[in-house]
């Protein structure tokens, strides 16, 4: 029952991208689908590109296995989404159609800075890239384990069937398409995650749950210490940097509808959290041997548990939902960014309709070969990714929005320290000590001082 509902899911979203592929006639309405975006659809284009895999399986498994120490993570990103959309949605939406109607985060850094020469376009592709492949990378290993948990397929298999479809499906109808679906996979994702955890609280008795026996939900031998408090709360930063998010405050149709989008976005997220944090935390009530299983899949161990097998099959569906929204978000986005760099006489061999598409199979392959071990964490390969671009372009974003004194050199200098800080950071990890702090902490940090430090020699040069 479950491959069969998973079987529909799939033919429907391919439909949808075959059916919006009829009237995509240009590369601008591919890339932003036009600016039309409703406060609906980019309130849930929002959540959904957002949250992925991680808040399905990574974040219930971290739960599971150290109980309410990983508060600090879900409060840390509801607290970096609010400020993203308070601060940051209507400005950016304002510049890019204000810069050259830029569609995408490199042309509108190039804009912004007047870069004749192109070398923010080619910085700013070539810095998502770098981490863009080790976030679809995550995506693919997510729904990688999927297949092979519920098939008897080989993981490898598994791994190139998701590849193949994950292509397929971005690559015919674009941003309009993931669009289209996306509000649907919003749905599905928020109901999955409030279903489980209500049906075990409402049909089980936690004192007769797992034969009576006390279980430890907060040791203080094993309590975060500040560093790791510290650490959790940062990923808010992130938010930021992230290309596939912030385009879709740049494709809403009006600005001023931008606060209705984040009232919706922040309830969607803010429930989602809630349901996803209790799996985690009521597993641990439901299974015996928390060692037995991977941690990861404890969302659907329960489902499989605790409701009916169509039901489950849904359930399994809105994890899909998740992981898929947020590899077709970052594929397309990253795609488009090197298409726009590419020198004029290639369009001459063949249009940028299809230039992108071309990227996105290498794009794809790459990624592929690099979710290849099988041991890969969800959680490990999306935090790298996560803190390299909130990095090297958050602290730029932020700066290109509110201080006129910035310049080119600024914002070039402020992608290449945060890329690098977050680079070497992560092998100074094994240090110990003040290393073990995450990455996004010195990386954005860094980033700041860079820009602060090089804004009024080089703006005074400049002028």
């Amino acid at each position: 029952m479950k491959l069969t509902i998973i079987l529909i899911y799939f033919f429907a979203i391919i439909l949808i991208g075959a059916l919006t592929s009829n009237n995509i006639k240009t590369s601008q309405e591919f890339i932003l689908g036009g600016r039309k975006l409703s406060p609906v659809s980019t309130a849930l284009g929002a959540g959904v590109a957002d949250m992925s895999g991680w808040i399905m399986m990574a974040l219930p498994g971290a739960v599971l296995l150290n109980g309410f120490n990983e508060i600090w993570l879900p409060l840390g990103l509801s607290m970096g989404a609010y400020l993203n959309w308070k601060f940051i949605a209507r400005r950016i939406r304002v510049n890019t159609k204000k810069y050259n109607d830029s569609v995408t985060i490199s042309t509108y850094l190039s804009g912004r800075f007047d870069d004749q020469y192109g070398t923010l376009k080619i910085l700013v592709s070539f810095i998502s890239l770098i981490f863009y492949f080790i976030y679809i990378a995550s995506g693919l290993v997510s729904l990688a384990f999927l297949i092979n948990k519920y098939t008897n397929l080989d993981y490898f298999y598994c791994l190139v069937l998701s590849a193949i479809f994950v292509l397929v499906y971005v690559s015919l109808g674009g941003f309009a398409a993931l669009n289209k679906v996306e509000v649907f996979q919003g749905i599905v994702m928020l109901f999955s995650l409030l279903i489980v955890p209500a049906t075990i609280i409402i049909n089980f008795s936690i004192h007769n749950i797992n034969n009576g026996s006390v279980i430890d939900l907060y040791n203080p031998t094993t309590s975060p210490d500040f560093i790791t408090i510290v650490s959790l709360l940062s990923w808010g930063l992130g938010y930021f940097g992230q290309p596939h998010l912030l385009v879709r405050f740049m494709a809403i149709n009006k600005s001023k509808t931008l606060n209705i989008s984040k009232n919706i976005c922040m309830v969607w997220m803010i429930l989602s959290l809630i349901g996803s944090f209790s799996v985690g935390f009521l597993g641990k009530f439901i299974i015996d041997d928390v060692g037995n299983i991977n941690p990861e899949t404890i969302f659907l161990t329960l489902a499989d548990i605790v409701l009916p097998d169509w039901v489950s099959g849904i359930i399994l569906s809105g994890v899909v939902s998740a992981i898929m929204s947020t590899i077709s978000a970052q594929l397309h986005v990253t795609s488009c960014s090197l298409a726009e760099v590419m020198p004029d006489r290639v369009y001459e061999l063949v249009s940028k309709l299809w230039m992108i598409r071309i990227i996105m199979i290498c794009i794809v392959l790459v990624s592929t070969i690099q979710a290849c071990d099988p041991k890969s964490t969800i959680f490990h390969l999306l935090s790298i990714a996560w803190a390299g671009l909130g990095c090297s372009f958050g602290p730029t974003i932020i700066f290109s929005l509110i201080s006129r004194k910035m310049t080119k050199f600024c914002a070039i200098m402020g992608i290449i320290s945060g890329a690098a800080s977050v680079i070497i950071w992560h092998y100074l990890r094994v240090w110990g000590v003040v290393y073990n702090i995450y990455e996004i902490i010195p990386g954005f940090i860094i980033s700041c001082c860079v820009i602060l430090v090089t804004k009024n020699f080089s703006y005074k040069r400049e002028s």
